[in-house]
């Protein structure tokens, strides 16, 4: 007779039993598979903007969103940026919080374990912060009591990077001419970096700086070099010291060749200068400048000439001596280099 009641008692006890909050969050910046946003130096102030959704009840204490340099779960500290804090009676359930990497550096100062304060200028070296969600667990009999213990209960957990590191000045380690074009190998990138080649015209009379530049010996048969695939547009302002006109940009990603200038006019010449930007956004010191003049692409007969052919027709117009092999090689050369450039 007694089985009844106790099953009643049970129910009424588990129909009182606390969930517990839950917080969702979601970026409006975009973010790399880990959910990191990556913030460089020149962007340290602007506010990233995060939403949150939340399910389930506050048990007791109040819900906390905020950002860390330290894990998340427990309260925040004085050391941490508080975003929102919401009671055990408040019912709002949804909401968006914007922060720059900025506010959390000058929050650190608000507490003696966290260091002195720092700015987007004097934080020199790379740090992460955590945007988490804490609140009190739930347990006791049954699960109805609030415990006094505070938990993570946000996610996924979003880490917002600040990377004030720039990278190291690059080289430009040779520029091999073309029709119209030049072949810039730059080093010093590394992989998941985007080389960056400024070019402009060299004003009349200030040319030959760099007499070394479009010189190589094996011009035209740079079988690594890639064609440009995009990047390529006028920046305006005149950025290269000696030059005239306008400065072209082209990049392309690290580790896919030569970057490859097009539309240059033959027999001009043009200063070149590269530069590195990061996964962040940094950009490093450019390069020193080089100097290199595109050059006109003869046709199939005019290069036969040019490597010393003599005959002007008939079946037998190389002949068959060494004049006529080395003059063979060389238009071999030459159609694998045109096959390749086109």
């Amino acid at each position: 007779m007694r089985l009844p009641f106790i099953g009643l008692l049970l129910f009424a006890s588990t129909a009182v039993a606390q969930t517990g909050p839950t917080v969702t969050f979601t970026s409006a910046t975009p973010t790399t598979s880990n959910n990191t946003v990556t913030v460089p130096r020149s962007e340290c102030g602007n506010a990233r903007r995060f939403s949150w959704s939340r399910t389930g009840n506050i048990c007791g204490g109040s819900l906390f969103i905020y950002a860390t340099t330290g894990s998340c779960g427990g309260e925040p500290t004085a050391t941490d940026l508080k975003l929102v804090s919401l009671g055990s009676s408040d019912t709002t359930a949804s909401g968006t919080v914007n922060f720059s990497v900025q506010q959390v550096l000058a929050a650190r100062g608000g507490g003696t374990d966290g260091g002195p304060a720092a700015t987007c200028d004097s934080q020199t070296s790379e740090i992460s912060f955590n945007l988490c969600a804490s609140a009190r667990q739930v347990g006791g009999y049954l699960g109805t009591e609030c415990q006094t213990a505070y938990a993570n209960v946000g996610s996924p957990t979003f880490v917002l990077k600040y990377d004030p590191q720039p990278p190291a000045t690059p080289s430009i380690a040779a520029v091999i001419a073309r029709d119209s074009a030049l072949s810039v190998q730059v080093d010093g990138a590394e992989a998941d970096s985007t080389v960056i080649v400024e070019v402009a015209m060299v004003a009349s009379g200030d040319a030959g700086t760099d007499t070394d530049a479009g010189t190589d010996a094996d011009a035209g048969t740079d079988v690594d070099a890639g064609t440009e695939d995009g990047g390529q547009g006028l920046v305006g302002a005149l950025a290269l010291e000696g030059t005239t006109g306008p400065v072209t940009r082209v990049d392309k990603a690290a580790g896919e060749g030569n970057v490859v200038i097009p539309g240059l006019t033959n027999g001009v010449t043009y200063r070149l200068q590269a530069i590195i930007r990061d996964a962040a956004g940094n950009e490093s010191p450019a390069s020193a400048a080089v100097d290199a003049t595109p050059v006109k692409s003869n046709g199939l007969f005019d290069a036969y000439v040019d490597a010393g052919g003599q005959e002007r027709g008939g079946c037998a117009a190389t002949g068959g001596g060494i004049a006529g092999g080395a003059v063979l090689a060389a238009l071999g050369i030459w159609l694998s280099s045109r096959r390749k450039v086109s």
